[in-house]
């Protein structure tokens, strides 16, 4: 509530009680006192719905009380709290057709973006017993009930400790019609903290926009020839010639969504006399997974038939492992990336061996005039290191300060671009820039950002699930989402500097 609206209903007020003292000298009768008084009240009660109004609308930096509320069902008697995602039904305007539109909208605690530092911590919290309490259920056979007290006792506080708003006594209010302790009514089926982790700024993947989608093939429509202009022409006759038109030329990219799938398996016995522990570090590496495996695809993917690299025994760093490689369902059959695109559009430069600031250079003039667009760098540890950090050229992120826009996980810019590290931009290439089983080249990757978008169908979902038959309790991640551009195919948005 601000200083301006205070002083309003004080100025009310004060209004009232001098009309009061007013009357009371005069010695106006009753009847005349309570129609003036009536009118100032009414005031009074306008002024309080309008702070009313202003203390749960204005927004916070984080959204605040006000986004709080929206968790909340609207109705007559107070609604019941939206504790997980919810269809919402709305109405369009006439103008807009006046269609009615249904969605799926998150709840207070599947939200990937919390309102507020409390509502953080109360993800926080319920995922932490949302996963000892559904691997304490399926290390029992046939499932059963799950027994969380000090877990469910933390939650409890914290939600007494709701910001005032319509959600404190639509809370409030859960507890009350609630049996026994009130916690059953908590969902133990939401694991948001998983998701939110995936979605932490972090690395590659955080530079790129995200466009959510709600088909399984999105359609770019695109305008693959402008209109164009004409000199125009002096009138000299009765009947002037008419301008010259032109026609636009457009075309469509189709984009099909895909995603990736993390299951790992865990001893019942495991989670069950360690819960808490084995969730952490159960969530840490599905979170771990979904990132490398997506940022793999994103420098070393490719969705041809037959994949540019010797995939079948390319275990990038060791990441993978020796077994599974190279399969149909090869995380890096997801979609096409950025070292296959650019060999596909011919937008590769030689190296020698040798980074240098002409060779940058001739890097940024593959891309023509996408060479002074929105640039980054990808770079291996060991390009970075060995090739670029000796360049006098290169500035490193504590030479032009903080105030600077700083890109995820820059380490330094050349001729204005950002260096980006990536351990999947691997030093085991062979001299032609592709991985074959033998070499010991690293290369490098310039890319126009602009031109690349994620298009997410949904985000990261969690299932928990056991084999009683062997007591292997298995906990799968999913998420449906892809890397693509709406350009044509021939574009030239990747330049790879190979035989480095």
């Amino acid at each position: 509530m601000d200083s301006t609206t205070r002083n309003e209903a004080r100025q009310v007020i004060a209004e009232i009680r001098n009309r009061q003292q007013e009357l009371s000298e005069r010695g106006d009768t009753q009847a005349v006192q309570h129609e003036n008084l009536s009118a100032k009240v009414d005031d009074l009660t306008k002024a309080h719905r309008v702070l009313t109004e202003r203390q749960f609308t204005e927004p916070t930096p984080h959204g605040g009380t006000s986004k709080l509320n929206e968790y909340v069902s609207k109705s007559e008697t107070g609604g019941p709290v939206h504790w997980g995602p919810h269809e919402a039904t709305t109405r369009l305007p006439e103008c807009m057709g006046g269609h009615t539109v249904r969605s799926t909208e998150h709840g207070l605690l599947s939200d990937p973006n919390p309102a507020d530092d409390w509502h953080a911590d109360l993800i926080r919290l319920a995922s932490k017993r949302n996963l000892a309490r559904m691997a304490q259920r399926m290390s029992r056979a046939g499932g059963g009930r799950a027994d969380t007290p000090m877990l469910d006792l933390d939650l409890y506080k914290h939600l007494q400790r709701c910001p005032a708003g319509e959600l404190r006594g639509a809370i409030s209010k859960s507890f009350q019609d609630a049996s026994g302790s009130g916690a059953e009514w908590i969902p133990d089926e939401f694991l948001p903290s998983v998701y939110q982790e995936f979605e932490t700024p972090r690395r590659l993947r955080a530079l790129f926009p995200e466009v959510q989608v709600t088909g399984n093939t999105v359609l770019i429509p695109r305008l693959t020839v402008g209109a164009r202009p004409y000199v125009k022409g002096a009138i000299s006759t009765d009947d002037p010639r008419k301008y010259t038109s032109s026609t636009p030329t457009t075309a469509d990219t189709t984009i099909s969504m895909s995603g990736l799938a993390v299951r790992v398996i865990a001893d019942d016995a495991a989670l069950e006399d360690s819960a808490v522990a084995a969730s952490t570090i159960l969530r840490r590496e599905i979170v771990a997974a979904l990132e490398d495996g997506f940022e793999d695809a994103m420098i070393n993917g490719d969705s041809n038939a037959t994949h540019q690299d010797t995939i079948s025994s390319w275990n990038a760093r060791g990441r993978w492992g020796a077994s599974g490689l190279g399969g149909d369902a090869d995380h890096r059959r997801l979609f096409l990336g950025f070292r296959a695109k650019a060999a596909d559009t011919s937008a590769t430069t030689a190296l020698s061996g040798t980074m240098s600031v002409a060779n940058f250079a001739t890097m940024m003039g593959v891309l023509a005039e996408r060479s002074v667009g929105n640039l980054v760098g990808i770079v291996s540890p060991e390009a970075m290191v060995a090739d670029f950090l000796s360049l006098t050229q290169v500035l490193t992120v504590d030479a032009y300060g903080s105030g600077a826009t700083v890109a995820t996980g820059e380490l330094g810019q050349l001729l204005g671009v950002p260096l980006v590290m990536s351990r999947f931009m691997t030093a085991d290439l062979a001299s032609t820039g592709l991985y074959t089983g033998s070499g010991s080249t690293t290369g490098c990757l310039l890319v126009d950002v602009d031109a690349y978008a994620r298009y997410t169908k949904r985000g990261a979902t969690v299932e928990v699930d056991k084999d009683i038959t062997s007591g292997a309790v298995n906990m799968v991640a999913t998420i449906r989402e892809v890397l693509a551009s709406p350009d044509p195919s021939a574009t030239k948005n990747v330049s790879f500097g190979i035989n480095l």
